[in-house]
């Protein structure tokens, strides 16, 4: 189950990333699909002035993108939860999981300060940390610190650029066309997307391989998925264009050595701190006693 487990939990969270790029190739299928005529959204505000009006889709994805470029620096606070059933026979076994992600975001160069924490009920919690920069990536699992090898510490950081790059994702992501909406929600505006089926796994795929993120047994675990459904919504501020807020909802079955296995995982993200980081520094301490 432990094993299985922590499978499970890397294909989930290569979903719920592609998830994000896939929301952002909706705006560019849906904006396709409603060439010609009006966002729905839009529609409903005829009557008000046309500077007030909700952007398209494919007008909010262009001035995000825009936006985002110009970031130098960011914050991002995830919270993620996740119900793994499985089952074999007559009986089953419930997995809960509850994690926290915090990530500090420099983009010029590419530096990343990251705190995992993950609670596992009666498995026990685990926490990580790491700090991923030019000059190479130390990862903290327990009490000791680590210095990745080279050619990981490239991956990692390859990875990271499209992962926590709002601008790359979108250009990544542009050409597939799915299904989205925008509406106004306060002082935001409000991307949303529901997907399903195996255009999602396909992208996952070919989202692993283009950011160096390939993993044989999790790509094999995501041909045996049935993706039953993903939900999103995806912020940002309506002055600003900056993205604000994230939510990823997941729910997939498969079976496996004799078993049926379901999973539920619920992804809260936002995004602040705009431009606040100028660099991050590893402390002399990690660099001191990294093996």
């Amino acid at each position: 189950m432990k094993k299985l487990t922590a499978v499970l939990l890397g294909a989930a969270l290569v979903l719920s990333i592609t998830a994000c790029g896939k929301e952002k190739a909706a705006e560019g299928g849906a904006n396709q699909a409603a060439n010609g005529g009006a966002n729905k959204a839009a529609e409903t505000t005829t009557n008000t002035p046309a500077e007030t009006k909700v952007p398209t889709v494919d007008e909010l994805m262009a001035k995000s993108t825009e936006a985002s470029e110009k970031l130098k620096s960011m914050a991002m606070d995830s919270k993620i939860s996740q119900n793994i059933v499985v089952k074999q026979g007559e009986q089953s076994q419930e997995q809960k999981i509850d994690m926290t992600l915090k990530m500090d975001i420099v983009k010029e160069p590419m530096e990343i300060h990251q705190v995992m924490d993950m609670s596992m009920g009666a498995q026990g919690s685990q926490n990580i940390e790491q700090y991923i920069t030019q000059n190479g990536v130390y990862s903290k699992v327990g009490e000791a610190w680590t210095k990745m090898p080279e050619a990981e510490s490239k991956q990692i950081l390859d990875s990271m650029k499209q992962s926590a790059s709002p601008e790359a994702q979108l250009q990544q992501f542009k050409s597939i066309a799915s299904e989205a909406k925008v509406v106004e929600e306060g002082d935001e505006y409000v991307l949303s997307a529901d997907l399903s089926g195996d255009g999602v796994k396909d992208l996952a795929k070919n989202l692993m391989n283009q950011s160096g993120g390939q993993n044989e047994q999790t790509a094999a675990m995501l041909d045996q998925m049935n993706i039953k459904n993903i939900k999103i919504s995806y912020a940002v501020n309506k002055d600003t264009f900056l993205p604000t807020k994230s939510n990823v909802k997941m729910s997939m079955e498969m079976s496996v050595e004799g078993q049926s296995v379901t999973l539920d995982m619920d992804m809260d993200s936002t995004i602040s701190k705009y431009d606040e980081l100028t660099k991050i520094e590893i402390p002399q301490e990690v660099l001191d006693s990294a093996k």
